[in-house]
């Protein structure tokens, strides 16, 4: 149930169409190499601890696959990406799956047939070698395609918390409740409404260019969508919110500017902490009960409470809490690919800050000088810590 995902995304100006291709696994050889590609990606490059993988075999697969559609990505006969989307009405759809996703609300946006059909978009992963070609865009743009030709007003998908920023400016939507998927963790629901032209204009979605080109779109779901999703939705968008909006909205939280309260931010100015705040973050909400990082996992990412509590279900003699606003808990995924120590867990409402890995990287390239005031800052956060794995900088 992941969109796995962890590098930046090329302008799509220099698109690669003549050499990458898209298509559609027909044949049996062609799934299989698409299941070891999965294993290689989330089982050894990852660690991943999935429910019913074929360790023997080194392959990953689930019931959907067997009446999903799986596409790949090529360069010459290399595989070098691949993503999966069913395409059905909820009856096709597993019963747990229909009530964490809400499908059976999205229903109601359709009265004259109970036979409307839902993408499920799933499996997306790309080879590290190409996590900064417009493969991704590519992949997705298939999967907008397929939903467009199959009538299907809705796309749905889920995503690790570091991803919501790159899917946010893709044009999904968070819309519901936060959801544990044993072996990937807590995952955020995301929602595309495929004839939401104006959306993905507002957010510069780079499917803005093939959504444009088509000649009927319907105006009731978009409609439906913005009177009964968007509208009753507290979810600050990361591709919607100005600088001045979110640093209003911390330092209500924070009760003191940003900069006081956050230690990453020591040394920026006000314009170098708005900057950074609005490129590389993501404001979440979680709920009583909402298992947030768990020990093992990398991290590619680097959190932060705004407001409520949390603790640790590793360490619990003494007990160990997190409840000062600003405080940074989990291992560093910013600049480095470290795992988490702890199982941590909300055990209240509460608002955490997601600062993402894959939008530092942009950001480092585009303002050097800001990253290297962050990076400082994190080495002397962690000087007394042993860092471990792969450093990004």
């Amino acid at each position: 149930m992941i969109n796995s995902y962890h590098q930046p995304v090329s302008p799509i100006k220099e698109t690669s169409d003549n050499t990458i291709k898209i298509a559609i696994a027909t044949t049996p050889a062609e799934k299989q190499e698409i299941f070891r590609f999965r294993y290689k990606t989330y089982v050894e490059e990852m660690s991943k601890q999935i429910e019913g993988i074929d360790h023997a075999n080194k392959l990953l697969k689930d019931e959907l696959d067997e009446w999903g559609l799986l596409l790949y990505a090529k360069i010459g006969e290399q595989l070098i990406a691949t993503s999966r989307i069913n395409i059905g009405n909820l009856k096709k759809y597993p019963k747990k799956l229909v009530g964490i996703l809400s499908l059976d609300k999205f229903q109601d946006c359709y009265t004259e047939s109970t036979e409307q059909s839902f993408a499920y978009v799933t499996k997306l992963m790309v080879a590290p070698a190409h996590r900064s070609s417009p493969v991704l865009y590519l992949l997705i743009a298939k999967c907008y395609e397929l939903c467009c030709e199959n009538q299907v007003q809705f796309a749905f998908g889920a995503c690790n918390f570091h991803l919501l920023r790159l899917y946010e400016q893709m044009g999904f939507h968070r819309y519901c409740y936060n959801f544990v998927d044993p072996g990937y963790g807590l995952l955020a629901p995301i929602v595309m409404s495929i004839d939401d032209i104006q959306h993905f204009r507002t957010v510069r979605s780079p499917l803005l260019r093939a959504a444009r080109k088509r000649r009927e779109v319907s105006t009731q779901s978009v409609q439906w969508f913005n009177t009964n999703i968007r509208k009753h939705s507290k979810v600050i968008n990361s591709q919607i919110v100005s600088d001045e909006e979110l640093w209003s909205v911390l330092c209500e939280n924070l009760d003191r500017p940003p900069t006081e309260a956050v230690s990453v931010l020591q040394d920026l100015t006000v314009i170098e902490a708005k900057l950074f705040l609005h490129c590389c973050s993501t404001l979440i909400h979680c709920n009583s009960g909402d298992i947030i990082t768990m020990q093992g996992d990398v991290s590619y990412s680097y959190n932060l409470l705004i407001s409520g509590k949390l603790t640790s279900l590793t360490f619990i003699s003494p007990i160990k809490h997190y409840a000062s606003p600003g405080q940074h808990f989990g291992a560093n995924g910013l600049t480095e690919h470290n795992r988490h120590t702890e199982d941590i867990m909300a055990i209240s409402s509460s608002e955490i800050m997601v600062l993402s890995g894959i939008a530092f990287q942009r950001f480092r390239h585009s303002y050097p000088d800001i990253a290297h005031k962050i990076v400082r800052n994190l080495r002397r956060l962690t000087k007394n810590m042993p860092l471990k794995t792969n450093k990004l900088l």
